[in-house]
Order: C-alpha cells, then sequence, then structure tokens
C-alpha cells in the first residue's frame, strides 16, 4: 500500500507540469475566443481601429486583416482550449501575442491611437494597459510552452474537425455581424454625383436634406476628436451666414442625450442606423463632415473642422 501511494505521488509529481499547461492553455483560449467574438460582433469598428494603427491604409487589405486576425485568434482560442498538439498550437499563439504587443506597442509610441482595438467597445483600453496585458499573456503561454509535454496518445480526430469549423466560423461571420469586405465610399477627388439623406434619421423629422444647404456631421459620442470639435461645431450652428448644422450618430438615445449635456452642443443630433453610419463613414475618421447642397455632396472632411471662410467659397449664396 505504502509502494502504491509512492508512486502516485512520483505519478502527479511528475504530470504537474502539463497541468499547469493545460489551465495556462485553456484561460488563454478563452481570452483569444472572447476577443475574436467581440471583434466579429463589431468588425467595422475593428477595422477602423487597425487602421488607427497607421501601419495599412488601403480599406480593402485592412478588411481583409482584421477577418484573417479573428479566423486565427478563433482557430487558435479553440486548439488551446481543446489542448491539441500544443507544442505547436502555443508556439503559434506566442507569435501572435508578441504580434499584437509589437502592434500596439508602436502605435503607442508613435501617438496614432489612443485605444486598442483587442475587445472592440466593450473594453475600452489605452495602448500602454494593452501592451501591459499583451506582455502577461506572452509569458503565461511561454510558460507554458516550457512545461508542455508531447502527447503519447494520438490526437483525436474529432479535435481537428472542431478546430477547423472554429476557423470556417471565424472566416464567415464577421461578414454577417458587419460590413462586406468592400464598399461604397465617397472619393474626395469627386464633387456633386453622390446624393445623401436618403435615409432614415430618428429625432431630426422637421429637416429636409433634399433643400438648402447644410452641414451634415457624422459623430460618435466616445470618439475624443468629436468631443473636441463641439466648441467649433457651436460657433458655425450659431452663425446665421452658414449652413445648417445637422449631427448624425449610430448611438443610443441615453448616450446622446449625456452628450449633448456635458458637452453643450447647441446643434441637433439625430439617430442612424450602424449600417448607415459605417456606409457614410467609409474608410474616412469621425468627426466626418460632409457639405450638402439639395442633398447632393459638395465636399467632405475627416477629423478637421473647416472653418467659415472655406465654407463660404463653397456656398456662396447663404443661409439655407
Amino acid at each position: 500500500m505504502a509502494n502504491s501511494e509512492l508512486e502516485h505521488k512520483n505519478f502527479n509529481y511528475r504530470g504537474w507540469p502539463a497541468n499547469v499547461s493545460r489551465m495556462i492553455a485553456g484561460a488563454v483560449g478563452i481570452v483569444l475566443i472572447s476577443a475574436a467574438c467581440v471583434k466579429m460582433m463589431d468588425i467595422d469598428l475593428f477595422i477602423r481601429q487597425m487602421r488607427d494603427y497607421d501601419l495599412l491604409t488601403n480599406y480593402f487589405l485592412l478588411s481583409i486583416s482584421a477577418r484573417a486576425l479573428i479566423a486565427l485568434e478563433c482557430t487558435l482560442g479553440v486548439g488551446l482550449l481543446l489542448f491539441f498538439k500544443p507544442k505547436l498550437t502555443l508556439l503559434f499563439t506566442s507569435v501572435l501575442l508578441l504580434f499584437f504587443v509589437g502592434a500596439t506597442g508602436w502605435a503607442w509610441l508613435m501617438g496614432t491611437t489612443s485605444e486598442c482595438g483587442c475587445f472592440g467597445a466593450w473594453v475600452r483600453r489605452t495602448p500602454a494597459q494593452a501592451v501591459l496585458e499583451g506582455l502577461i499573456l506572452l509569458t503565461l503561454t511561454v510558460i507554458a510552452l516550457a512545461l508542455s509535454r508531447p502527447s503519447e496518445k494520438p490526437e483525436a480526430r474529432s479535435k481537428a474537425w472542431i478546430i477547423g469549423f472554429a476557423c470556417l466560423a471565424g472566416l464567415i461571420l464577421p461578414s454577417t455581424f458587419g460590413s462586406p469586405i468592400t464598399r461604397a465610399n465617397p472619393d474626395p477627388a469627386k464633387t456633386g454625383d453622390i446624393l445623401l439623406g436618403n435615409f432614415q434619421i430618428e429625432g431630426l423629422d422637421r429637416f429636409d436634406l433634399a433643400h438648402g444647404d447644410y452641414l451634415l456631421v457624422l459623430m460618435d459620442t466616445g470618439c475624443l476628436h468629436c468631443r473636441d470639435a463641439v466648441d467649433a461645431l457651436n460657433q458655425l450652428a450659431e452663425d446665421p451666414d452658414m449652413p445648417e448644422v445637422i449631427a448624425l450618430s449610430s448611438n443610443g438615445e441615453s448616450q446622446l442625450n449625456t452628450f449633448r449635456e456635458e458637452f453643450q452642443a447647441r446643434f441637433p443630433i439625430g439617430r442612424i442606423s450602424e449600417e448607415v453610419f459605417w456606409r457614410l463613414l467609409g474608410d474616412g475618421d469621425v468627426p466626418r463632415i460632409f457639405l450638402l447642397r439639395n442633398r447632393v455632396w459638395q465636399k467632405v472632411w475627416d477629423t478637421e473642422i473647416p472653418d467659415k471662410d472655406t465654407i463660404k467659397s463653397i456656398t456662396p449664396s447663404s443661409g439655407n
């Protein structure tokens, strides 16, 4: 009996590295799957956050890269949970995390973005926080890789099928929740050939964009640039010689009310669907300002607020 207990203790001692490796792999796998699910549910926001890293600027390449990263996170996350070929899965996960830390660190040092896109809009974090969390995950993954032991049993074929299904889901589902890989976007080199306003705007029924001049401002209540732009937009809105300023947002009514009260916006803000919002935004950035004349787009500005002289030079006739 004593020998049996001793052998059992020795077995547990020899097996603890593999058990620790399995637990760490499962925890990291859950993080990867959670991040992938949040990104695919708001793929447009993730693409925009990727663009803010200033590593890619072409929308098509950004869209492909975003979907590839989501599919990779799904694949590795499920692989870690199933502890499928742990040496290989943990190695690829380490490389992916190293890439995330490097890209986020670069954006942090260059000051190209104020938030990372790891968990979309659900968890807002600075690049510095994301780098720290990425380093912690990377350290844990490397530890799990060092402790992992090759399995003496052949891998079940069912695990490979599950991982393949996860990869396929990561490729397909983002297009279900978000925009297609390519989308229409106003070309700044052309004017007068795009109609805007043929969509529903909640709360602004009294406005008829088909008649007169308007400054249509695309805003997000959580955007720092949008918040900083309120004072300049208020000045334009209070000038009788300027086109009427109308802001559009896909945020909820409670968020809009808080935004109006906190920043004293003196221009109307209407709600549009997320689909319309992202279609108008294209590969631009908020606040995006459209100068309309009888619903025809005349000029567009991204992030910068045009001055009164610039607006008057495009709309020589004052008012609506």
